[in-house]
């Protein structure tokens, strides 16, 4: 929810004369207030008047106002069934609700104390309904809000699931707050449109105590969320993990949100080491990273959680903690999930992490490769961004269940849940000399960044907590080591994909320098050039730059400013109708009824400590059979000739999750020169000869499949479309 950096304007009660009880109750609400959990007079004064300790006379009050849950029920296996919340979520909620006198309140969740403050806050001529569906705890309600002397709260033993129809109130509650851990939010008709809703929304087993306004009948969120903890809803909207478990691994899988899938076909992934993937992303030892976690379960299809036995040999590298599973992908017989790696001590000493995926089964380094894109996508575009929007529309009780399409979308039970992940919006200057040229700035052709190679204008995104308008002067700082005092807001700029969907904004800004490029020291990049527009037609040039460019040099009014709304220039990227393929060439070269295989480096990216055919990729502008040449002479020292070769099989494979196919070209030598030997030894360890029909584990799945094939005579097999 929103920080507030003022201090309610309340004057704190003198504490002299007081009894510990109340002393402890002040003490806790100016720890919240000066914490930036308490922001209004009114839920000031709550806090300090109601005594939460009535309300847990199991405990001392030392214990009552610690800034921590108290316990109240257990099940007979000892789970906590209910309890009072900790008093830092209770204030951000309260705050959240935007409760005022005289509104109508319900309360979903039971235990007496947080009734009480909600009946604080809405004063004699409002209404409070605090219902729950376990009568031992809404007896104990009822008796002690009686004893503190807010007997006027209605209190209801019910399921939540469906709400009884006589406690609504005519056009709605102004307010709903949920204080159980919540899968689905069944109550958007019984909230009165403009009223507040403020749950702890689980998606993907992730929990964020959510504040909403009901506009149009659907939720909305507009506040920060906030990662929280509560006992499970119980009754017809507890929910359902959807738990896998990979046989005699100690590793549990679970798709709450998501369709569940096979994990007996794990078990062997799991037996080795994991291949990591450097994802260059850190974070600090108290710095959450939850909205990734969140984001990934929205962009990674088969998204799910992976937990693990603590006191078992789990075989998993690095385990999450116990109360917080790891994000993880299945793919197939392989599996990707979220790791860290402490790579300093970092300032404050609580240590900087890089964010790593681990990477089990035959197709380790694509799952993880998947995961990792993604992470460093959210980097790039969401990370220093606002918090994303989530909006709840009711499912229609006769209604076709809504389009999926959108990987951020959730359908459950009685609603579907979208959210919208905002893009950082990047800047870039657009600096004119009096001669009416451009700055340009040739990017490297050799790094993995936006627009290698071209010509762009000077610029880059935002960074946590800037604003565009620090960013850019910061930007150009770090790249030309200038000041540019006229900096002044000139356009947006909007890159579409091909079919017309928005991908990336860019605020650009307009300056005036008059340096020669010489004389600028260039920090970051290749070259800088002033250039005439009539030349940039000659250049290699990032499209978002040139239509930049032209949008100035076409405009008829004066540069824009920082107050008013920019025009927006649209580029959109061109259509490639085309399809990528790999190109691979495989040796297969069989005497006495056996075939050469090579046992592959454990650390190799491509399928560790596993068995191969002796193959590479096509380079540069090669052919295929002089690319099988050269591989076969720098992997094993074999010498063949280009026309001893014959095409025998050709695989066209989709690995799990990919979107480039591969295309494996077999070829047969009749005759070749030499034996084979190691000669990459950091790719592989050994060659081999193993007969036909007893081939060694473990093997690459297709190597076997295209052996196969190429023993019955198949010259063709697809094979990962279906």
């Amino acid at each position: 929810m929103t920080r507030s950096t003022e201090r309610p304007a309340v004057t704190t009660p003198p504490t002299t004369g007081l009894d510990e009880a109340g002393a402890l109750r002040h003490q806790l609400a100016d720890q919240l207030a000066a914490a930036g959990h308490i922001r209004t007079p009114a839920v000031d004064k709550a806090l300090r008047t109601v005594p939460r300790h009535a309300f847990a006379p199991e405990v001392p009050p030392q214990k009552a106002y610690a800034n921590d849950i108290v316990a109240t029920c257990h099940s007979d296996d000892g789970r906590i069934t209910s309890s009072i919340s900790a008093p830092w979520l209770q204030a951000d909620m309260l705050e959240a609700a935007r409760i005022q006198p005289g509104h109508r309140v319900l309360e979903i969740g039971s235990g007496g104390y947080n009734a009480a403050l909600i009946a604080e806050l809405v004063g004699p001529t409002g209404g409070v309904t605090t219902l729950d569906i376990d009568p031992g705890v809404t007896d104990r309600a009822t008796r002690y809000l009686a004893q503190t002397g807010y007997d006027r709260v209605r209190v209801v033993t019910a399921d939540a699931e469906h709400l009884p129809v006589d406690i609504v109130p005519d056009g709605g509650f102004d307010a709903i707050l949920v204080t159980v851990d919540t899968w689905d939010l069944p109550w958007i008709d019984a909230l009165a449109n403009g009223g507040r809703l403020v749950a702890p929304l689980r998606l993907h087993q992730y929990t964020w105590a959510i504040g909403f306004t009901k506009h149009d009948g659907a939720l909305h969120s507009d506040e920060p969320l906030i990662v929280c903890g509560f006992v499970a809803i119980q009754g017809a909207g507890a929910w359902d993990t959807n738990r896998r478990t990979v046989p005699g691994a100690g590793v549990h899988l679970s798709w709450e949100d998501g369709t569940p899938l096979p994990a007996d076909q794990l078990a062997p992934a799991l037996t080795r080491e994991p291949f990591v993937a450097h994802t260059h992303v850190t974070v600090g030892g108290q710095q959450p990273f939850d909205a990734l976690t969140l984001y990934l379960a929205g962009a990674l299809p088969g998204f799910c959680r992976l937990s693990v036995d603590p006191d078992g040999d789990n075989r998993v590298q690095n385990p999450p903690p116990k109360h917080w599973p790891g994000a993880a992908i299945v793919r197939g017989p392989s599996l990707a999930r979220l790791a860290t790696e402490r790579i300093s001590d970092g300032d404050d000493g609580n240590g900087v992490y890089e964010l790593v995926v681990h990477g089990y089964g035959p197709h380790a380094h694509l799952a993880a490769q998947e995961m990792t894109e993604q992470v460093q996508h959210w980097q790039h575009n969401h990370r220093a961004a606002l918090c994303p929007r989530i909006t709840i529309h009711p499912l229609a009780d006769d209604g076709p269940t809504p389009a999926t399409d959108d990987p951020h979308v959730y359908v459950k039970k009685h609603t579907y849940v979208t959210i919208d992940w905002p893009i950082i919006p990047g800047t870039a200057a657009l600096l004119t000399d009096d001669k009416g040229r451009y700055l340009l700035h040739l990017r490297s052709a050799n790094k993995p960044i936006w627009r290698p190679g071209q010509w762009a204008l000077l610029g880059g995104n935002t960074e946590r907590g800037e604003t565009c308008d620090e960013a850019i002067v910061r930007e150009l700082d770090e790249e030309i080591g200038l000041a540019i005092p006229d900096l002044t807001g000139f356009v947006t700029l909007d890159t579409l994909s091909a079919n017309g969907s928005f991908k990336d904004r860019v605020r650009v800004y307009h300056g005036t320098l008059n340096t020669p490029a010489h004389e600028i020291e260039l920090c970051e990049g290749i070259q800088l050039r002033w250039t005439h527009i009539e030349e940039t037609a000659e250049m290699t040039m990032d499209p978002g730059t040139a239509a930049v460019l032209h949008a100035h040099h076409n405009a008829h009014h004066p540069p824009g400013s920082r107050d008013r709304t920019l025009p927006v220039v649209e580029v959109r990227e061109t259509r490639d109708q085309r399809t990528r393929n790999i190109i691979g060439t495989h040796l297969v070269l069989i005497r006495d009824g056996a075939v050469l295989l090579g046992k592959r480096h454990p650390s190799s990216a491509f399928a560790p400590s596993t068995w191969h055919l002796p193959a590479g990729h096509r380079e540069d502008m090669e052919s295929a059979v002089t690319c099988m040449v050269r591989e076969a002479e720098e992997e094993t020292g074999l010498r063949i000739a280009e026309h001893d070769l014959s095409l025998v099989h050709v695989l066209d494979l989709l690995d799990p999750g990919s979107t480039i196919p591969r295309v494996g070209l077999f070829f047969a030598p009749s005759r070749w020169e030499g034996e084979p030997l190691v000669r990459e030894p950091e790719c592989c360890t050994e060659w081999r000869w193993w007969p036909l029909d007893v081939l060694p584990e473990p093997i690459v799945e297709y190597t076997r499949v295209a052996l196969d094939a190429i023993s019955r005579g198949a010259l063709y097999t697809p094979m990962g479309w279906s």
